[in-house]
């Protein structure tokens, strides 16, 4: 066999390998499956409608001056210690990051001499505000909101009873410690609760009959 007859052989073979892999690369396109975008099956659901949104019952807020009237001394001054990187609790102390914390309570805004207060504090110093028990508790709940523009990077403190226990604290650095707010007298009138029901009147008394008129004297006979 010559080379001319294997080169027809060979040239044969590849054609026909040509051949085979063109109608398989036809035969795919031509019946090539659709593939979802995502694997599955999909089921069809009937739409009732928008889902209504569910309500979260919203946390009952309890009144500042309750929680302080169950806030406790010593476990303000263990959250204290939180700050005591920046402040001073002690009489006499100096100011640090912070001013100095004694006899804070019910201190006007921006008052300790020689201290570097923030443009936003000085503000409100001079419109005379003074660190009262709420102002303390916004203050502490998150400086930031509480004071636009504060120099304090602290974060503040979440929970309303920690706060109450280190508002008592504060309190309590004073020769002469303010008085606790006073609780309200009257529970508030909860929306939709039936009146107290009136105390049954009292039965008014029957009028009393006249007495017979007593019968006249028969007069004396004459002697």
């Amino acid at each position: 066999m010559n080379s001319w007859e294997i080169n027809k052989i060979a040239g044969a073979l590849l054609s026909t390998l040509l051949l085979v892999m063109g109608i398989n690369m036809l035969a795919g396109a031509l019946f090539a499956p659709t593939l979802p975008e995502r694997p599955g099956f999909e089921i069809a659901v009937e739409e009732t409608g928008a889902t209504e949104a569910v309500e979260e019952p919203e946390e009952e807020t309890v009144p500042l001056a309750m929680l302080l009237a169950e806030a406790a001394v010593e476990d303000g001054e263990r959250a204290a210690r939180k700050c005591s990187s920046c402040h001073v609790f002690e009489q006499g102390g100096d100011n640090r990051v912070g001013p100095v914390m004694w006899e804070v309570l019910n201190r006007a805004k921006g008052a300790i001499d020689g201290f570097g207060y923030s443009d936003a504090m000085m503000e409100v110093a001079a419109n005379g505000e003074v660190w009262g028990y709420d102002e303390l508790d916004g203050f502490l709940a998150n400086p930031r909101d509480y004071l636009p523009g504060t120099s304090m990077g602290f974060a503040g403190i979440r929970s309303p009873e920690e706060r109450a226990d280190l508002i008592v604290y504060l309190r309590s650095l004073s020769d002469s410690p303010a008085p606790l707010p006073e609780l309200a007298a009257a529970e508030p009138e909860v929306p939709g609760e039936a009146p107290a029901a009136d105390e049954t009147p009292a039965v008014e008394e029957a009028p009393a009959v006249d007495e017979a008129p007593e019968a006249e004297e028969a007069p004396a006979t004459t002697e």
